[in-house]
């Protein structure tokens, strides 16, 4: 079964890609926007304890850094 989410996701960018323009391009082409199937990013619960199933990353809609 498919659904379509639309999410938010708050992440360490220290630890992703710091401020270095070419670190985000990478981080936003092969983490979030990743099309290889096995290479893409895991939908966990920590309600159930386990994988809901994998996210496919069609777009980054807005990029805010006041965290």
């Amino acid at each position: 079964m498919k659904l379509k989410l639309e999410l938010e996701i708050e992440y360490d960018k220290d630890s992703m890609h710091g401020d270095d323009e070419d670190a985000i391009t990478w981080f936003h082409n092969r983490v979030l926007l990743n099309p290889a199937p096995d290479e893409r990013l895991i939908l966990h619960s920590n309600c159930i304890g386990d994988e809901i199933g994998t996210v496919k990353v069609t777009r980054v809609i807005s990029e805010e850094n006041n965290y």
